[in-house]
């Protein structure tokens, strides 16, 4: 039985009940959970992986439990890689939510090459690390403009 895709605002929301559930007493005083207020602690105790990109010291990177990160080039698992993956973004000194990211598979990416108004050039950039095309839909911009290849 095929499972249905959940959509990554209902993610973000699950991953904000489960952490402010797990925070226990301050459950009582807390302010209504959303991604703004969900810490890479929370979402790490809840099950994330969380991570700080070589290429982007600045920022925290954090997937889902269950998806994790995309294996990288020559790992196992890579042939296998899911077609698409959304990550949340956090500045790593602070833990201020700074937005989501959007990864997809190069054959996906041509079939359609979507736009990404978020970043300069309305496009995915191509990162050559991890061989997937990223949108970031962050508040600052902290990566590379368009045209440029990691």
């Amino acid at each position: 039985m095929k499972m249905p895709r959940i959509s990554v605002k209902a993610r973000i929301a699950a991953a904000a009940l489960v952490a402010a559930l797990a925070s226990g007493a301050t459950l009582a005083t807390a302010a209504p959970a959303s991604a703004d207020s969900v810490t890479p602690a929370q979402l790490t105790a809840a099950g994330w992986t969380c991570i700080q990109p070589h290429l982007a010291p600045t920022l925290l990177l954090c997937a889902p439990p269950g998806v994790g990160l995309p294996p990288l080039p020559g790992t196992p698992g890579f042939a296998d890689r899911l077609p698409s993956y959304e990550f949340l973004v956090f500045e790593f000194a602070t833990g201020a939510f700074l937005g989501t990211e959007h990864l997809l598979r190069p054959d996906i990416y041509e079939q359609g090459k979507p736009s990404c108004p978020q970043q300069p050039g309305g496009q995915y950039i191509y990162n050559l690390r991890n061989d997937l095309w990223f949108c970031n839909r962050l508040r600052t911009r902290p990566y590379p403009s368009h045209g440029d290849v990691w």
